[in-house]
């Protein structure tokens, strides 16, 4: 039975979109509940984000582990279309509440935006790699 390698940085993308999903469900997730037990406008943003972040990481994850060409570059992708997808989610594609000086903007969005483009660019990093040695026959 022949192993195959996997490069480090084909693991790097799944690591940073499971951090993403931690981090947005724990520390730098968007405003509380309010007073009267209703979530703020920003709770649907964050949720997007978790979900998106969870198919960014099974995509990424199944990017890692397939030999085959075709269905690795798919995933691969996907798996950065997802990250700008989250980069443009807070705001731009799902309302956030009206003041700037609230969590959302001041914590959850600047997180998010910096880690889909971590994502996509190691996306594309692994991704060129892994069509790079499958071409060159390693």
């Amino acid at each position: 039975m022949k192993r195959r390698k996997t490069s480090i940085r084909q693991w790097i993308p799944v690591l940073l979109s499971a951090l993403l999903v931690l981090g947005v469900l724990t520390v730098f997730g968007a405003c509380g509940m309010k007073d009267d037990g209703a979530w703020m406008k920003c709770h649907g943003a964050q949720t997007a984000v978790a979900k998106l972040g969870g198919a960014m990481t099974a995509l990424f994850l199944l990017a890692a582990v397939l030999s085959n060409k075709a269905l690795k570059t798919g995933a691969f992708g996907l798996g950065i279309i997802g990250s700008v997808v989250v980069f443009l989610i807070p705001e731009t594609i799902l309302p956030m509440c009206m003041m700037r000086s609230m969590r959302c903007y001041t914590v959850m969005q600047p997180f998010v935006r910096i880690m889909a483009v971590l994502i996509a660019a190691s996306g594309v990093i692994a991704g060129t790699q892994a069509l790079r040695r499958k071409s060159q026959g390693r």
